[in-house]
């Protein structure tokens, strides 16, 4: 493939996603101030798309790929109130599907994404740094995001005393509500909380005070009753990235 078919494609590719925004007299001759805004849209796609591919041929395959990704982000939101999406979230957004497959829980929160760059009432939710975020996480945890936006999911457990060491011991589980049907590996939860943790979206966070267990007047144990909760990081986040709102 030669690199004026693969440059070819890109401006087919840019060109065919800027006639999705409703700048009026799109296909009309001459400067008025429409075909410059066209022109000024259509450069800032085709530079934007240019930097994403330089590392990598472009394909059909992929010029496929990204004409339905785009297609699929721009057709849900209105066509009277779609404006042009910022560089910072569109690059990332499409270096992230590059290595993500079609329909799959990271290329939905990668598209919902766009979606809300591209919408003129609910831009202001699209921040540069989600794409970053999304790239960052599996498909398990965007389920759990995805599950922690409905529902906040109770966690208790208890830890016993030692009364020689004056030490709590160990944790048993008496309660974890989190659903885990859907996710590909379940026995990954507890890394998965931490990995949400760390990046600030979500964790296991104790509600109320411990509460002590007690036998024959002496304390054996405590329990510690948790909530599995999004941050406020977290629900910014899952409002911009999936269908629901939280």
């Amino acid at each position: 493939m030669t690199s004026d078919s693969a440059e070819d494609r890109v401006t087919a590719t840019a060109k065919e996603f800027v006639k999705q925004f409703p700048i009026k007299d799109f296909y009309e001759d001459g400067l008025s101030p429409s075909v410059k805004e066209v022109g000024g849209a259509l450069a800032d796609i085709t530079k934007t798309l240019r930097l994403v591919l330089a590392p990598i041929q472009f394909t059909g395959l992929l010029q496929d790929r990204f004409r339905d990704f785009l297609e699929t982000s721009i057709t849900r939101v209105p066509r009277e109130d779609r404006v042009p999406p910022p560089a910072q979230v569109l690059g990332p957004v499409l270096e992230g599907i590059r290595y993500e497959p079609e329909g799959t829980p990271i290329d939905q929160m990668f598209s919902e994404l766009l979606s809300r760059s591209m919408d003129e009432k609910r831009a202001n939710e699209a921040h540069p740094s989600y794409a970053h975020l999304i790239k960052q996480i599996s498909a398990d945890e965007a389920r759990i995001l995805r599950l922690l936006s409905e529902v906040q999911y109770d966690f208790v457990y208890t830890s016993d005393f030692d009364q020689a060491t004056r030490t709590f011991q160990g944790g048993t589980i008496e309660k974890d509500e989190l659903p885990k049907a859907d996710l590909d590996f379940p026995e990954n939860v507890s890394f998965y909380m931490d990995h949400l943790h760390s990046l600030g979206l979500a964790g296991i966070y104790q509600q109320g005070n411990q509460e002590m267990i007690m036998a024959e007047g002496q304390q054996t144990g405590v329990r510690v009753r948790c909530k599995y909760l999004l941050s406020d990081l977290g629900q910014r986040f899952v409002t911009a990235c999936t269908s629901k709102s939280v």
